[in-house]
């Protein structure tokens, strides 16, 4: 199954401007879904990760259709780190019981964006070469 990176970087991007938006705006409500106190200092720090996101997913979302180039690879060797870490710490948080168990749909998010992700990108810098 071949996956088209600008698919994924599409995908991607709604997806993390949605999270950062909601990181941003409803913070008490996203921190509430996932069990956490929020706290003056727990609220500033999900407010500056929900700005970070939306940064990320307008410079996702203004790459989705660019040509191959080293700007290119870079952003989707980063996002799929990226997506990966995430994934890997939500996973930590819910085994150590710092997360409920709705904590699983953001891990499983996290994840499967980075395997898609990282099927897309060997794809793509697989044609470039």
């Amino acid at each position: 199954m071949k996956i088209k990176l600008n698919v994924m970087f599409t995908i991607a991007a709604v997806f993390m401007f949605l999270v950062g938006l909601g990181l941003t705006f409803m913070t008490t409500t996203m921190l509430g879904m996932i069990s956490l106190d929020a706290n003056a200092a727990s609220l500033h720090f999900a407010k500056s990760v929900g700005g970070a996101l939306i940064g990320l997913a307008v410079m996702t979302w203004l790459a989705r259709n660019s040509g191959p180039s080293q700007t290119r690879n870079a952003l989707t060797l980063g996002l799929t780190l990226f997506f990966l870490l995430s994934g890997i710490e939500y996973i930590r948080a819910i085994l150590t019981g710092s997360l409920q168990a709705i904590g699983w749909l953001f891990a499983g998010t996290w994840l499967i964006l980075f395997v898609f992700m990282a099927l897309a990108g060997r794809s793509a810098m697989s044609e470039e070469s």
